[in-house]
Order: C-alpha cells, then sequence, then structure tokens
C-alpha cells in the first residue's frame, strides 16, 4: 500500500527585487488577461465617477481595499488594477508570494510608503493567499500598512463573514480595510451582453460588541443602472482617512469625479496616458513604471 506523501512548502529570506515581480497576480490563465485602464471601466458602466473619486481618495491617503465578487471572471482583479493607478508613485508595491510567504519583507520596508499586494484571498493556488499568514498579512496593518485584494463572495456579509469566521481575521484587523466592494456579473435584457458593476461599496466598522458593521457607501441599482451614493458616510471615511473639514472633502470628491469623466469625454483611454494625466492632475513628476506594477510581464 502507498504511504501518503508528505508535502513541505520551502521558505527562503526573499529580496526587495524578488517582492517587485508580480508572480501568479492574474491567477492561471489559459490566455493571457489584458488589463483595461480605470477610464475604460467607466466608460462600460462598471462604477460611476464619483465611486472611483471615493475609492481614490481613500488610496491616495494610504487606505486599504478589498474587492469580492462570485463568478470567476467578474472583473475583480482588472478593477484592482485599475484602481492601483490612483496610488501615487512614491509607494512601493510589495506582491505578497502566496504559500511561500516568509514576510522578510517588514525588516526592509516602512509601512506608511508600503502597499501589501495579495491577487486573491483563497487557497485554490499556491499563488494565492490562505490560512496563518492570511491572517498575518491582516495583521501587519496594525503597523501602518495598506493593503489590496481580491477574494470571492457575493455580499459584503459573506466577504466579512468568511474572513473572520472561516479564515480567522481578527474583527479590528478587517476594521483597517476602508473599502470593500462587491462586483456582481449581469446580463443586460433577455438577450443582452453580459456586462459587470461594482453593485456594493462598505466600509467595514468594529462594532461595540467586537463584532463588524458594514457601513454602506454606495449601493448599485438594477433599474435605472444607477449608482446611489450615501454622502454622509463617505465624508466619514474620508475625514477619518484624510482629515479636514468635511466641506473640502465633498469638494474633492466633485473636483476628481468630474476629472474623470473629462478623462472619458476626451477618450483618454490607454493605461500609460490615464497615468500620466493623473500625475499632472496631482502635480506628481512625470509618471514612471511604478516598482511592482501588476501589468508589467
Amino acid at each position: 500500500m502507498d504511504l501518503p506523501r508528505a508535502y513541505r512548502i520551502r521558505e527562503r529570506p526573499l529580496s526587495a527585487e524578488d517582492y517587485d515581480v508580480p508572480i501568479g497576480w492574474w491567477g492561471w490563465n489559459w490566455e493571457p488577461p489584458v488589463p483595461m485602464s480605470l477610464t475604460e471601466l467607466l466608460a462600460a458602466g462598471n462604477f460611476d465617477a464619483r465611486t472611483a473619486a471615493v475609492v481614490w481618495l481613500a488610496l491616495e491617503s494610504h487606505g486599504s481595499m478589498l474587492i469580492a465578487a462570485e463568478e470567476p471572471h467578474s472583473g475583480k482583479t482588472t478593477t484592482l488594477t485599475a484602481f492601483l493607478d490612483l496610488v501615487p508613485f512614491s509607494v512601493r508595491r510589495v506582491f505578497v508570494r502566496g504559500w511561500a510567504e516568509t514576510f522578510d519583507l517588514v525588516r526592509w520596508t516602512d509601512p506608511a510608503q508600503t502597499l501589501l499586494l495579495v491577487n486573491e484571498l483563497s487557497s485554490h493556488l499556491p499563488v494565492y493567499l490562505w490560512g496563518p499568514k492570511a491572517v498575518q498579512t491582516f495583521r501587519l496593518l496594525r503597523r501602518g500598512y495598506a493593503l489590496a485584494s481580491t477574494l470571492h463572495a457575493d455580499s459584503a456579509e459573506e466577504a466579512a463573514a468568511q474572513l473572520t469566521g472561516e479564515l480567522g481575521v481578527q474583527p479590528a484587523d478587517l476594521a483597517r480595510v476602508d473599502v470593500l466592494m462587491v462586483m456582481r456579473m449581469h446580463r443586460a435584457g433577455a438577450y443582452g451582453p453580459i456586462a459587470r458593476r461594482a453593485v456594493a461599496l462598505h466600509r467595514p466598522v468594529l462594532a461595540a460588541n467586537g463584532g463588524l458593521d458594514l457601513v454602506r457607501l454606495v449601493e448599485w441599482r438594477a433599474r435605472g443602472d444607477t449608482f446611489e451614493h450615501d454622502e454622509a458616510a463617505q465624508l466619514e471615511l474620508l475625514s477619518l482617512r484624510r482629515g479636514g473639514p468635511r466641506a473640502a472633502l465633498a469638494s474633492e470628491i466633485e473636483q476628481r469625479a468630474a476629472f474623470l469623466l473629462t478623462l472619458c469625454e476626451r477618450r483618454v483611454r490607454a493605461i500609460p496616458e490615464v497615468r500620466a494625466a493623473i500625475a499632472r492632475f496631482r502635480d506628481e513628476p512625470a509618471p514612471r513604471q511604478p516598482r511592482g506594477d501588476p501589468t508589467r510581464g
């Protein structure tokens, strides 16, 4: 009788260069992925300009984001990759290495200037992250790191239950995530094309009983294909993340939403062009390829 085989994950210290290479960011696909720019996703109606502006302000302030969708190919990674262009170029992008992660990154990174990128929170592939190492990654948010990742769930409630119940993330750690987006695919009409929509945006908040409350920021309405915004909740999030008067934050949301709509109207669609336009808007130096950029081959 054959004895069961024992498999071991070999770990070794990782260099700074190792963390720059986006191994498995797009998972394993039969066909190479085609990244889309933020304006392409806006033009497709995946979300509206105000939603993008709120996410922009949160990520720019070193916020964390999770994107959940139940079905494969719902646009989770494509959307997250596009949103990463809203992160300042000065922020270091570090790709967490799935089952083989050593967390050697904490020895040489500045938490306040480092964004941890996890392609997916699941056990489906070795390049994805699950188990104790996923829990440890969420714990790094206590030190001031930011996190961006995806997972399979059909609602904010399901995502929170999966992460805190099945995975074991502490509610207080999940509450350090600023934005939890849920995406779904739907058919426009009985025989229409498949469309993707960000059906909800929530902010996880630690409840008085130690659990989690999910504060709604945006909700998609199928009838009319519109997005309903809770401005007060959005300003509360950005006030905590960025500080400053709420009237100024409200104006900033409007300005950035208008800027993104202008890019769409001018048909600025290519990823390098969108990056350059965002850099000019923020008065940053001429954009370069960010270290660890997931669209790099």
